[in-house]
């Protein structure tokens, strides 16, 4: 019943997830024989795969720590009953369901994991996602995902240099203005910022 307990807290689940049978609540009515639900057989599998690596491939590392670090359920899964990143999860709302629903979806993780260390809510996990939209030139969703993350981050540079420069992208030149004057607030020496707020000015943008 322990190591169940330790799976169960490591995944955010109750013991329905893997047996069939019962009321959600109590073991009355589980059938703990039973096979049946393909989530029981995908744990036997990462059990083994947790094994494996604790048996056989970590201690291959060269100058591994003493002691050794040894991977457990919670290592990847840190409350989650599928351990995705931030950045994944919310790529999956994005395509889904758009951009206002991603926004709110973050908002909602942030509010119920915040401080719970299953998903990484610094700075880079979320300019790392608009940076990528951009690439894909999804340069609209990507200001969106930097502005949701200047609400938390006001004062990064990263951010609003990216969000002068994907303003300056998109044609709008005095919202770019306004984010190249506040990384000049922030950093005086900011030389890029200086650079595209001159040529702005200058053109008349």
């Amino acid at each position: 019943i322990d190591i169940m307990r330790g799976f169960s807290f490591a995944l955010g689940v109750r013991c329905q997830y893997c047996h069939v049978g019962g009321d959600g609540i109590s073991f009355a009515g589980v059938e703990f024989h039973s096979d049946d639900d393909p989530d029981k057989r995908k744990a036997r599998f990462m059990l083994r795969m947790v094994e494996r690596l604790n048996a056989e491939i970590l201690p291959s590392i060269p100058d591994r720590s003493d002691p050794p670090v040894r991977i457990q359920c919670k290592t990847c899964h840190r409350g989650q009953s599928s351990p995705l990143l931030l950045t994944d999860d919310l790529r999956l709302t994005l395509d889904a369901e758009g951009i206002d629903a991603t926004v709110a979806r973050y908002r909602e993780l942030r509010e119920n994991y915040g401080m719970s260390g299953a998903f990484d809510f610094g700075e880079w996990e979320m300019n790392t996602l608009g940076e990528r939209l951009a690439d894909d030139d999804r340069v609209p969703e990507a200001i969106a995902v930097y502005e949701l993350n200047a609400e938390f981050y006001p004062e990064s540079v990263a951010i609003n240099f990216t969000l002068g420069r994907l303003y300056e992208e998109e044609g709008e030149g005095e919202t770019a203005v306004r984010y190249y004057q506040r990384v000049l607030e922030l950093r005086p020496d900011h030389q890029g910022a200086r650079e595209r707020l001159t040529a702005l000015q200058g053109s008349g943008r």
